[in-house]
């Protein structure tokens, strides 16, 4: 070998040996990987959010959550990876096409943590449980009751008056119902007054059945009884159903976050176009 040929090699190892002795063209590879992890990484976060919001039950939303968190943490370890040897090989572009992605990340992680505040609470999902099982129990325990004492009287305007009180708490149930999935503030007020209406209209039959003394005490206390714990449980159901986080968890996924994540995949191509094209890049 040459003494030139030998300085030429120098020159060529100085070249792909950087400070921390590591060659530039396995830097170059490692880069690569990263990059590729890191969006790998970051479609399965995007689908397991997906699968959180859409959940159906507490435990499979948790779960989904968490996994989707997992995945978060996983992307912001390649990140730490992939830094320095981004900033060894001191490549402006890169450095600023890393920077934006790190931005377009730190925005999509901070809507995913509210999102996923939100679709864990389940608070549309809770209401609709509520209002189907110990609200419908209520219910009917309070219509049964009626039922039976409008079988022991013959009075017409007793009659009457328990229908009212009947069909009156009945038609609670579906606008609770419609409550639950309804998003605007003026349409859940306006549904909360007609409830309203018709629980006055329940109170005054029953106190105007009280009143009249025909019927046994014991069954208008356990008419009273059942009617308290319905409304009790109505104002459960509204208070979750106002709440909203299932509503508000679905239009956040399908807006800031679809948004978000094409950003952020965006920049991630950038920075792998700009990786790919750089002096130590193979061709």
């Amino acid at each position: 070998m040459t003494r030139r040929s030998i300085g030429l090699w120098w020159i060529m190892l100085g070249a792909l040996i950087g400070c921390s002795g590591e060659p530039a063209l396995v830097r170059q590879t490692r880069k690569e990987q990263l990059i590729t992890a890191i969006r790998q990484t970051l479609l399965e976060s995007v689908e397991a959010e997906k699968s959180a919001v859409l959940a159906t039950t507490d435990e499979e939303s948790q779960a989904l959550a968490l996994e989707a968190q997992r995945s978060a943490a996983e992307i912001n370890r390649l990140r730490g990876e992939l830094r320095p040897l981004i900033l060894e090989d001191g490549r402006r572009e890169e450095i600023e096409k890393f920077d934006a992605f790190n931005a377009a990340w730190g925005e999509l992680e901070t809507i995913d943590q509210r999102l996923l505040a939100l679709a864990v609470a389940n608070t549309n999902l809770k209401a609709a449980r509520l209002s189907a099982r110990e609200g419908s129990a209520a219910l009917d325990r309070f219509v049964n009751t009626l039922l039976e004492m409008q079988q022991t009287v013959a009075e017409p305007d007793t009659l009457r008056t328990l229908s009212r009180a009947s069909v009156a708490a009945l038609r609670v149930q579906p606008l609770l119902l419609i409550h639950i999935p309804t998003a605007d503030d003026a349409e859940m007020t306006r549904l909360e007054q007609q409830m309203g209406a018709l629980s006055n209209e329940v109170d005054r039959n029953l106190a105007s059945a009280r009143d009249g003394g025909r019927l046994p005490q014991d069954q208008l206390a356990s008419a009273a009884q059942s009617w308290s714990d319905f409304q009790r449980v109505a104002a459960d159901v509204i208070r979750l159903s106002r709440e909203n986080t299932n509503i508000i968890s679905s239009e956040v996924s399908v807006h800031e976050k679809r948004q978000a994540t094409k950003e952020c995949l965006a920049a991630l191509a950038a920075l792998w176009t700009a990786v790919r094209s750089g002096p130590q890049a193979t061709r």
